[in-house]
């Protein structure tokens, strides 16, 4: 991870290299689409969040959508010019979790690249699991959809802004960190905004709280388990 969000120098936790353009707001679209179709679907964002975040799939997203590059130029992001990847969200959502169920079957050394390309040579995907118990009808509870949504966009925007990658950003913001953060931006002016509008701004809010608060949490914690285990008394062997 990047230190520009504890850097001295930079203590209120300003994007220094990076600036926000219109191209960047289309990319946070295309990822909270995903995010809004997966809860959609029935998966819940507290297991659905950190299995793309951390997936080979949003290793795509990363490199498609990276300032140097963008969606026009780079050889990966013409394969996720497939008209099926692009303009059905479900579609990507249904190929994460078929890799994963393929890839979480891997034994110790397999090649986990050639797995995949053999089920699929093999046409031996069966249906994960995961799809197979999602409900029949989708979800409509607007309140969990709109927080998909901005927790796709929001993630997107740290991964620009930083450039950093989705594992990186979802190693500092878990989906518990960010549920609790949306629910106090809904009672804050910022949520009231249009989200292309204030994305920034929460990014920078939320970079402040990591720094300001999380960190030091996590560090006095660490500090206090350290303290308690040196003041356990020490147990001796007892004389033959």
């Amino acid at each position: 991870m990047r230190l520009e969000r504890a850097a001295p120098v930079n203590s209120e936790v300003i994007k220094l290299t990076r600036r926000f353009t219109g191209r960047d707001v289309v990319y946070c679209q295309k990822q909270s689409n995903l995010f809004m179709e997966a809860a959609s679907m029935g998966f819940k964002m507290d297991s659905f969040a950190p299995l793309f975040m951390t997936s080979q799939l949003a290793g795509v997203f990363d490199v498609s959508f990276a300032a140097a590059g963008g969606m026009e130029n780079d050889e990966i992001s013409n394969m996720l010019r497939i008209p099926v990847l692009l303009k059905s969200p479900e579609a990507i959502v249904e190929a994460l979790y078929w890799i994963d169920d393929i890839i979480s079957k891997a034994e110790a050394g397999q090649n986990k690249s050639l797995l995949l390309t053999q089920a699929y040579e093999a046409e031996q995907l069966r249906l994960p699991p995961a799809l197979a118990g999602l409900p029949k009808t989708p979800n409509r509870d607007e309140d969990e959809l709109a927080y998909a949504y901005w927790l796709g966009y929001i993630y997107r925007c740290e991964c620009l802004l930083h450039e950093e990658s989705s594992r990186m950003v979802y190693g500092a913001f878990d989906e518990t960190l960010m549920r609790s953060a949306y629910r106090e931006i809904l009672n804050d002016p910022l949520g009231q905004s249009d989200l292309s509008d204030s994305a920034a701004e929460i990014c920078a809010r939320l970079d402040r709280m990591l720094v300001n608060t999380v960190w030091p949490a996590d560090s006095a914690h660490k500090r206090d388990l350290q303290n308690r285990e040196l003041a356990r008394p020490v147990k001796h062997e007892k004389e033959a």
